[in-house]
């Protein structure tokens, strides 16, 4: 079977009456012509800004899959030009065949329009025709819009139709929201401008504004002034009194914007849906008693929402899924809550690969997202019964595995993001099978506590982490990683003390005494490593119930239920470090010592007590070292550290052997006699060394790290980068910067 057309849809408000008609024609006509949907819905229009609603702007990078073949994008449902270009420009990113709605002038992007001049003028011959209305007023959209200039010229088509002159002040641009309504109402109640006998409004909030105002100022509506508006809402008809309106053939602007770009992607015409035009809807604004059947059907509609929400708010959803601690209890408890979206016949919660690391093992400071990021399937559920979750991860390029999927049938989906401020956790995609249909303004409270919940398991994992690793590191040794004396003591008390059925143990004490002599004479970073290696080949020497760790700075334990393990263990050990001496950070060959105490386990015996006396008690000594006799070797090893990490310095051999007590050639030939080279020798190379890290890992200009490394002159410096190296520092950084780049090759 080949692959179906897909077709993105991007859109705001869903829930709205008004687009869910249009929604509804444009699935109707896909499904008719064999093309999946994928309806990028965010849950807000972007009017109002926050950090939780801004971020939602990243769903919009779904835009660029690879997977979706063309675009219908309704730009007058998001409220805020700035989000409209930031959509302009991803769609021109995409490169794929856009097609707007209701919208003129766009340079780059074609658009499908209806007809509202026709019904415009049809509710403004109502008022004339049966109704007698003869000063009629026109608060219509916004100038040089495509909507609100039709909706203007039917109200003048049906005027001049009837023969009325129209007045200079009788015409007015609107919003299509509240605040041109509330400043046309203060002019006609200012007497500003004279009282008209009706008014036609481009749509129904403008309507709904302007009746309030009228009534609460003692204007009767319709006695007064008849009011009409526009696009036949659910709000219109709930007003008191109910609004004669409009319902406008948005379900044909959706199909034909369909058709059009399906001719546009692939070149032929596909068959037509039966058309749904639109018609006047009465109501009691402009005198008309209103449809009671028409009612009916709003209201019932409106109850059943209404339970739903009632159930939402005053259930345990949010109290249930909240207190999920990971991805699975979540999942398992959001599977009883699905029955809230109502006749959905398919749900699926998609997480972002970083989302799931981060409620595993992984802290991220912010959560983002990215078309072609991994995602997976945490909850798939079709109608009433849950489907299998053994998906692995899929790219968000293909937007859901759905649409991969052998299928008899097309499908449609609304796909919305699932975040929290400014972490992206993935999306909820949701289908209504074969009915035509968007979501309701209920799911928007389910998403939103869908939202708090994967916060919740987020933080309660990244605080469980956060705990974890405060208990490990007030337990553990940060040099070795074996536990610490806090450690030792607690892990004795489970394992090996009179309460776990111990009578006997061993204590044996392992103390690094060549570990000073490493730190004077490498300095801290070479000292730990020794000492982390030297734990590495004891931790591999235990076995059973032992228990090995760091008793003190330079002191490590085995505490052993059995008798005699003290010196296998030091066999052993003697062997393995014997096998690295020569492998570098893995060489522990140290001067070391290993004392013995045998404990008898009883309500009285103290640990501490006994492992001071291993530590007294040497049995066994392992000596690599010649001892000398020199009582300066330690201060001149401290004394090259110093210089090793501060080469740039003004070192003075004369400050440096007065500060010894010591001539000047004694103590360069004592020093040389120990390390190989000469003081000068020594911090020459180690400002060299500075100076490649330098040239390797900064910016920084050749003039600047000569002046970092210690170097008063340019050109003294260069001399003896060259003479060390055998190249110039800019030929050096040139070569590293070669070989960095064949290593991301």
């Amino acid at each position: 079977m080949s692959r179906r057309l897909l077709i993105g849809v991007i859109i705001a408000d869903c829930h709205i009456d008004f687009q869910c008609e249009i929604l509804r024609g444009i699935i109707t006509q896909a499904f008719k012509s064999n093309c999946d949907i994928a309806v990028i819905a965010p849950l807000h229009d972007f009017s109002v800004h926050s950090v939780h609603k801004d971020a939602e702007k990243s769903v919009f990078d779904l835009i660029l899959s690879d997977s979706i073949d063309g675009l219908i994008y309704d730009r007058n449902t998001f409220h805020d030009e700035d989000i409209c270009r930031y959509i302009d420009n991803i769609c021109k990113r995409s490169e794929k065949p856009v097609m707007l709605l209701d919208h003129n002038g766009h340079n780059s992007f074609e658009t499908t329009s209806v007809d509202d001049r026709e019904a415009f003028e049809i509710i403004t011959d109502h008022l004339i025709n049966v109704h007698g209305y003869k000063k009629i007023y026109c608060l219509t959209g916004p100038k040089n819009t495509f909507s609100g200039e039709e909706r203007l010229a039917g109200y003048k088509s049906s005027m001049k139709k009837h023969g009325i002159d129209i007045g200079r002040n009788w015409c007015e641009y609107g919003d299509f929201w509240t605040e041109a309504p509330k400043k046309y109402a203060k002019r006609i109640l200012s007497g500003e401008l004279e009282r008209p006998e009706a008014v036609v409004c481009g749509n129904d909030v403008m309507a709904i504004t302007l009746t309030k105002l009228f009534t609460d100022a003692g204007i009767r509506v319709p006695e007064d002034i008849a009011v009409t508006g526009y696009d036949a809402s659910i709000e219109g008809y709930q007003s008191t009194p109910s609004i004669t309106s409009y319902s406008r053939p948005n379900f044909q602007l959706g199909a034909e914007s369909v058709r059009r770009l399906y001719r546009i992607i692939t070149g032929k015409i596909c068959s037509r849906v039966p058309n749904e035009n639109g018609e006047l809807r009465l109501g009691e604004s402009c005198g008309c008693a209103e449809n009671p059947g028409l009612r009916h059907n709003i209201q019932r509609n409106i109850s059943i929402n209404s339970r739903f929400e009632s159930q939402l708010l005053y259930g345990d959803m949010l109290f249930d899924i909240t207190n999920a601690d990971n991805i699975a209890t979540f999942a398992d408890r959001l599977d009883n809550y699905t029955y809230f979206l109502h006749k959905m016949r398919r749900v699926r919660i998609c997480l972002t690969r970083s989302y799931i690391d981060s409620t595993v093992d992984k802290n991220a400071e912010e959560l983002s997202f990215r078309a072609g990021d991994d995602m997976k399937v945490v909850l798939a559920k079709s109608a009433i019964w849950r489907e299998s979750e053994n998906r692995g991860f899929f790219s968000s390029s293909d937007l859901l595995p759905d649409y991969s999927e052998e299928r008899s049938y097309p499908s449609a989906f609304f796909i919305s993001p699932l975040h929290y401020n400014n972490n992206f956790f993935g999306y909820c995609a949701v289908s209504f099978g074969k009915e035509p249909r968007s979501f309701s303004s209920l799911y928007i409270k389910w998403i939103n506590y869908v939202n708090v919940a994967l916060e919740q398991v987020r933080i309660k994992a990244v605080t469980k982490r956060t705990v974890l690793n405060t208990s490990r590191a007030l337990l553990y040794d940060h040099i070795t990683g074996l536990l610490n004396r806090s450690g030792i003591e607690q892990e004795f008390a489970t394992k090996l003390s009179a309460g776990a059925g111990n009578s006997f143990i061993e204590c044996a004490a392992f103390e690094l005494h060549g570990l000073k002599k490493a730190y004077y004479q490498s300095g801290e970073e070479k000292s730990n490593s020794i000492m982390a290696a030297f734990a590495k080949n004891l931790r591999s020497c235990i076995r059973g119930k032992e228990i090995c760790g760091a008793w003190a700075s330079q002191t490590l334990c085995v505490i052993s239920p059995e008798s005699g393990r003290a010196e296998a263990i030091y066999n052993e050990l003697c062997g393995k470090i014997k096998e690295t001496q020569f492998s570098g950070d893995e060489n522990c060959n140290i001067d070391f010592s290993v004392g013995v105490c045998g404990l008898e386990i009883t309500p009285s015996a103290d640990l501490s007590d006994a492992m001071y006396k291993a530590t007294v008690n040497r049995v066994f000594t392992y000596t690599i070292s010649e001892p000398t006799s020199n009582p300066q070797f330690e201060k001149l090893c401290l004394l090259r550290n110093r210089i090793k990490k501060n080469p740039e310095l003004p070192w003075s051999i004369s400050e440096i052997a007065e500060s010894l007590y010591l001539s000047k050639s004694y103590l360069q030939k004592i020093y040389k006699s120990y390390f190989g080279r000469s003081i000068i020798e020594e911090m020459i190379q180690f400002r060299i060394e500075n100076a490649k890290t330098l040239l390797s890992q900064t910016d920084m200009t050749v003039t600047e790290i000569s002046r970092e490394c210690g170097y008063s002159s340019y050109n003294y410096f260069v001399r003896q980068f060259r003479s060390s190296e055998g190249c110039s520092p800019s030929d050096y950084r040139d070569e590293q910067k070669r070989k960095a780049e064949e290593n991301e090759s």
